[in-house]
């Protein structure tokens, strides 16, 4: 008899055991959905603010403008992220950035340097093309993004000197709506093909990327 209830409650502690294993696996954001599944179907859309530091250190007015930060592409574990700045004087920068994803992390490893999202959403990397030296610092959380963008000018380019930066700030937020109000305030948002700079080919590539259309 002693025999049987030692057994008995051994499977009882056993069940237990997995049911609390299931119930951590179904609240753990990273073990329930990879990066693109973090990242698609909703854009991230916002303001943008850009200041240009003539030859390094001659800071002139800051412009505003509009960011936006979407997933582009997805190819299996292949995840190409796109991030446009439009200023309001015509100026501003498109990125196209081919990557890996990693369960719910990113890495785009390039020549010149390499760009990563970790899992708790920290933004960090620099990559250096011929012409600049990018880097970026920020986080991506569920509803929203903070990120600097920094742009080093290695050579002059028309009137902008070599040794320049250029730096973005970018505080945009998610498109989902709750309540009936979307967290970026836009409330028609439409996915166009836009001509965006391929950091990792040099090239442009025609990409999908949300525009506000209020």
């Amino acid at each position: 008899m002693k025999n049987y209830s030692t057994v008995f409650l051994y499977l009882i502690l056993a069940c237990l055991f997995l049911a609390c294993a299931e119930n951590t696996d179904a609240e753990d954001p990273v073990l329930q959905e990879d990066f693109a599944s973090r990242m698609e179907g909703e854009a991230y859309l916002g303001s943008a603010k850009s200041t240009l530091f003539l030859h390094g250190y001659e800071k002139l007015p800051s412009v505003d403008g509009e960011g936006s930060f979407s997933l582009a592409e997805v190819a299996g574990d292949s995840v190409t992220l796109a991030l446009v700045v439009e200023l309001t004087t015509g100026d501003g920068f498109t990125l196209g950035i081919p990557g890996i994803q990693i369960g719910s992390a990113w890495k785009a490893s390039l020549a010149g340097g390499e760009f990563a999202i970790r899992d708790n959403g920290e933004m960090s990397g620099s990559v250096i093309t011929t012409t600049q030296e990018i880097s970026w610092d920020g986080h991506l959380f569920a509803d929203k993004i903070f990120l600097d963008v920094r742009s080093k000018y290695l050579i002059q380019e028309d009137n902008i000197t070599e040794g320049s930066i250029f730096l973005t700030h970018l505080e945009l937020y998610r498109s989902s709506t709750q309540g009936g109000s979307s967290g970026n305030d836009c409330k028609n948002i439409v996915w166009q093909n836009r001509a965006v700079f391929n950091i990792h080919s040099g090239g442009v590539d025609m990409m999908s990327v949300p525009v506000c259309t209020d």
